[in-house]
């Protein structure tokens, strides 16, 4: 079984600064139709710390590698901060072949936070994901860019998964595997931390 991966939940949505010239009172993040407060910074840098970095694009983010990123950012105690989050939803962990990974898609949405940017001539293969008039912050193969890029339309990641599926088997592509939407997560969830990691998709809770 591969290891279990930590993602951090909700969009972020700033820093509150009570007054002019006054410190950071709060840090905001969406999560559904909530708005959620940290004021706490060391807790702060634990959710921001679960954001693997683009420079790490191999490592495995699990609840190890959270807390010693975390550390790195002056938190003491990243591991309670770590579990209370995961009790209250601002992180997930997730293990892309275990049994009960459907679960985690059902519960889940992807929300994508900057713009498909198209291929290349040099890299038919690959598509651009970033912000216009920029270049790519990174490229994804075309199937976990369509994934992506039409990620907000269900109301959970799971549903996106099984209209991807169901597709595939209707035009009869002929990887069988793409008409099975627990091939089509487990693919997608490969790519999701860099997703998150680049802050080109945040993880938010399924609509209801």
């Amino acid at each position: 079984m591969t290891a279990s991966l930590i993602l951090p939940v909700g969009w972020y949505t700033g820093e509150f600064h009570p007054a002019v010239g006054a410190p950071v009172k709060y840090h905001s993040l969406s999560i559904g139709r909530l708005s959620v407060t940290i004021e706490d910074p060391q807790a702060f840098a634990v959710w921001a710390a679960a954001h693997r970095p683009l420079d790490r694009p191999e490592a495995t983010w699990d609840r190890a590698a959270v807390s010693e990123a975390a550390m790195r950012l002056g938190v003491t105690h990243p591991d309670r901060i770590v579990a209370e989050f995961l009790e209250d939803g601002l992180l997930v962990e997730v293990t892309p072949d275990a049994p009960d990974v459907e679960d985690f898609a059902r519960a889940h949405r992807v929300q994508p936070l900057m713009v498909s940017l198209g291929n290349t001539p040099e890299d038919p293969l690959r598509h651009g994901i970033g912000l216009f008039g920029t270049a790519p912050v990174l490229r994804l193969p075309a199937l976990a860019h369509d994934l992506w890029q039409w990620s907000s339309v269900g109301a959970s990641l799971w549903d996106v998964c099984q209209v991807f599926a169901d597709a595939g088997a209707e035009a009869e592509v002929a990887d069988t595997r793409e008409h099975d939407p627990r091939h089509l997560l487990r693919e997608f969830l490969a790519v999701l931390p860099l997703l998150v990691g680049a802050n080109a998709a945040c993880l938010d809770e399924a609509r209801r």
